[in-house]
């Protein structure tokens, strides 16, 4: 509480919010050698001001609304909808906003009975009971019940959203059916097909709407919270834009959405340990809404948790990573062995481990080795060329003609690499992985020269870590009370602290950006 506060007067002195004269301010002194009998008539007491008043504001709106991903435009067309004058401004220049809400799957978890999803997601928190209460799940399942009509009232088709692939019915993606009321977890593609960025475009599409009552601001991070140091109370938000720092006051609310923090390093090292990490779509997020958060007194949760591991392939000077999936050949670590069953069901980066599914390990770096019987007759990676010669070319992939060569080239043991080869083939011979029970019919050998290798790393959907939010979106502080006039949705501090299964975030951003733009934009006291 003192660093919020320290922090709130910072501000106001470096952004000239206040005045200071250096020394304390003397009404009408008594001249020392004044006769006993002179009385010396005080000047009237100034009335005293509140906190937002002594605020130079360079904006004003009734809501701000920090992102501009799926949780961030629901959020904002919410309040709009409530009649609330709403800035949403956002970090990434036009054309790059989205976060991970325009690369995800698209698929917005829903349900067709509430009380089944709720037992269903009660289930995926596994062990961590003390840190999803029930009210939090209630207002989830309760709102993802909801999910269906309104993206129906957004303009989805309903037609595409029963007929998922073209199968003829709602997509029922359950990614732990031995769950209690795995059933009734569905999920919703806006144009039927995944991977197409029509549910985030279907969100920009009602945010131009609705421009009347929707200010964007692009290349305009949200930096710090202004906060009133004696009510806590968030007044406002001080803006980045494009390059000058402006006040922009927040009559009735302001919600953090600027997602989680998979793009800053050292917080993947800190809450992830993960030294490094391969950006798979948003990488503007930061970790900024967590800082923001922290500096006026909110609690974080699930900072350890996260829609990941995968394998990742980085090519040269690219911003985002492509994604593997590694079902030619083998996976080795550093030390050149294999490390687990490379075709293992994965549950948004979980494995199976001794009956509980975990987060997948990723030896940094991990090599994906092949030969040319695989690399020649496959693509590697969906974008790749024909044969994957282009790639091989631009050395993306490495070839060698004998295994030392390959390990010498990759900076591992040559007999190491050649130890666990030698005994891969011979389980293939066999047709039986004796060390980690890869099935028979996905096991090739590798015994068909030249020989491959690509570097691979983490990769991930996206963090779940951030400030801790209640089921009415607010936003809480260190001894779980609302932190007054704010609140948060989506990825930022995001619900899940366990197991995850595809389209709970999206919907978390659906639900509580409906339900942090509701609250946000109530006129208040």
């Amino acid at each position: 509480m003192k660093k919020a506060l320290a922090l709130s007067l910072a501000l106001l002195l470096v952004f000239g919010l206040i005045g200071c004269s250096g020394e304390p301010a003397v009404t009408n002194p008594e001249p020392e050698d004044a006769p006993e009998s002179e009385a010396v008539t005080p000047a009237p007491a100034e009335e005293p001001k509140d906190f937002a008043s002594t605020i130079a504001w360079d904006a004003e709106y009734d809501v701000v609304v920090a992102g501009y991903g799926a949780a961030g435009a629901t959020a904002a067309i919410t309040a709009a909808d409530e009649g609330a004058k709403v800035l949403l401004t956002e970090k990434a220049p036009e054309g790059q906003e989205g976060g991970n809400s325009k690369y995800s799957g698209q698929g917005v978890m829903g349900t067709d009975d509430a009380d089944a999803l709720f037992k269903y997601i009660q289930g995926m928190r596994g062990h961590f009971t003390h840190t999803l209460p029930d009210e939090m799940i209630r207002a989830f399942a309760d709102g993802a019940y909801e999910n269906r009509q309104w993206l129906i009232d957004l303009g989805a088709d309903a037609n595409n959203l029963d007929n998922a692939f073209g199968s003829g019915k709602p997509w029922v993606w359950n990614e732990y059916p031995e769950l209690e009321g795995a059933d009734h977890c569905i999920c919703y593609l806006v144009s039927g097909k995944n991977f197409d960025g029509s549910f985030y475009y279907l969100l920009q599409d009602n945010v131009e709407k609705r421009r009347d009552n929707i200010e964007i601001w692009y290349d305009s991070p949200a930096v710090h919270l202004i906060q009133d140091p004696d009510t806590k109370t968030i007044l406002g938000v001080q803006i980045n834009k494009n390059g000058t720092m402006v006040n922009v006051r927040a009559r009735n609310g302001v919600v953090l959405a600027t997602g989680g923090f998979e793009a800053n390093m050292e917080m993947m090292a800190n809450y992830l340990q993960q030294p490094y990490a391969y950006v798979y779509a948003a990488p503007y997020n930061t970790g900024d809404g967590i800082i923001m958060a922290q500096e006026v007194g909110a609690k974080l949760w699930h900072m350890s948790n996260s829609a990941g591991y995968l394998w990742g392939f980085l090519p040269p000077g690219a911003e985002r990573c492509l994604t593997v999936t590694p079902s030619l050949g083998i996976l080795v670590g550093p030390n050149g062995s294999r490390f687990m069953n490379e075709s293992t069901s994965n549950r948004h980066g979980r494995i199976d481990i001794g009956g509980r599914w975990i987060s997948m390990p990723v030896p940094l770096p991990t090599w994906y080795i092949m030969d040319d019987a695989q690399v020649s007759a496959n693509k590697i990676i969906r974008s790749f060329s024909d044969g994957n010669k282009d790639e091989i070319e631009k050395g993306w992939i490495i070839k060698a003609d004998t295994i030392e060569e390959l390990a010498a080239a990759c900076g591992l043991d040559p007999a190491a690499l050649k130890a666990t080869i030698d005994a891969w083939n011979a389980s293939c011979a066999k047709g039986e992985d004796a060390l980690y029970g890869r099935p028979a019919d996905r096991m090739f050998p590798l015994s068909t020269p030249p020989y491959y290798a690509m570097k691979l790393g983490p990769t991930m959907y996206n963090t779940q870590g951030g400030p801790q939010r209640n089921e009415r979106a607010e936003v809480l502080d260190l001894a779980g009370n609302p932190i007054p006039h704010l609140y948060s949705a989506g990825e930022l501090g995001a619900m899940w602290p366990d197991m995850y299964n595809g389209g709970g975030n999206l919907a978390e951003a659906s639900v509580f950006g409906r339900i942090a733009g509701r609250n946000a934009a109530a006129p208040k006291n």
